[in-house]
């Protein structure tokens, strides 16, 4: 996000001055052209680097889609604009769509477990993509923002959350995850992030306040979110094998075979 707001502020420096505090924050420079009036044909049109939000997906990428076809988490909630979890899913032949909504998160579930992208999407409607708080003065902007937070507080109490990157750096946002998550405990919290727990603390106090509450066994894993997927992905994927096995001895014995342990690392 900082990296995009930095885009954005340095390809226009050159034809206006602006305010200088806004370079890198992401959600105050799309304010500032929601405010002029330039928001959809010069923010989204021309500034914003679509190009540098599309490639190929990375591992973590390719975890997160893995375990919502296989339905090993209840749900994904994404803050990224780009359809690199779908393409995963895509060259798998899964047709998987991100939901925009609750209702689309309660009605795509066909093939996948729900991908919810609550900021929008730059293959569906990127014009419609949610960039400020400013914008919640927009009918429908507003109503797909309480969609999602209503989804969430049906959904997320009593989960174990896995919050990779600490979420989002969108300030509002934290906040409406943080009432959405105020309305019973959750299993367990897990925070992977590279940075230290006092930064993620300073990031967003709500939300982190709401998560120390919530859970007796909150956990800080100070690493790489796209490693520590894909880890997690060969680790679930070793304790199926095991089960796997384990589950057809029985009938395996019962035809005279000789059953022993299976190791997946072997």
């Amino acid at each position: 996000a900082v990296r995009v707001a930095r885009t954005c502020y340095d390809a226009y420096k050159p034809i206006k001055v602006l305010p200088p505090d806004i370079r890198d924050k992401i959600d105050g420079i799309a304010g500032y052209f929601h405010g002029t009036g330039e928001f959809e044909r010069l923010f989204i049109g021309k500034l914003v680097p679509w190009n540098e939000l599309v490639g190929e997906p990375n591992a973590g990428h390719a975890a997160v889609s893995d375990f919502l076809i296989c339905r090993a988490v209840y749900a994904v909630l994404s803050a990224n604009f780009d359809s690199m979890i779908e393409q995963w899913a895509s060259s798998r032949k899964i047709r998987m769509r991100g939901a925009l909504d609750g209702l689309e998160a309660m009605n795509f579930g066909g093939d996948s477990n729900p991908l919810v992208k609550f900021h929008g999407c730059l293959v569906r409607s990127p014009e419609e993509t949610f960039w400020t708080k400013e914008q919640l003065g927009n009918v429908k902007i507003a109503a797909r923002v309480k969609s999602c937070s209503d989804w969430m507080k049906l959904t997320l109490p009593g989960k174990d959350l896995l919050i990779v990157g600490f979420w989002t750096d969108w300030g509002y946002l934290n906040d409406v995850l943080a009432e959405a998550l105020t309305t019973a405990p959750f299993g367990s919290v897990t925070v992977v992030d590279t940075a230290a727990i006092i930064d993620l603390e300073t990031k967003a106090p709500k939300l982190w306040a709401t998560l120390v509450s919530g859970s007796p066994s909150l956990k800080h894993v100070k690493a790489s979110g796209a490693d520590v997927l894909s880890e997690l992905r060969a680790e679930f994927s070793k304790a199926w094998v095991r089960k796997f096995y384990a589950l057809g001895r029985g009938e395996f014995e019962r035809a005279g075979g000789v059953y022993s342990e299976h190791d997946p690392d072997m």
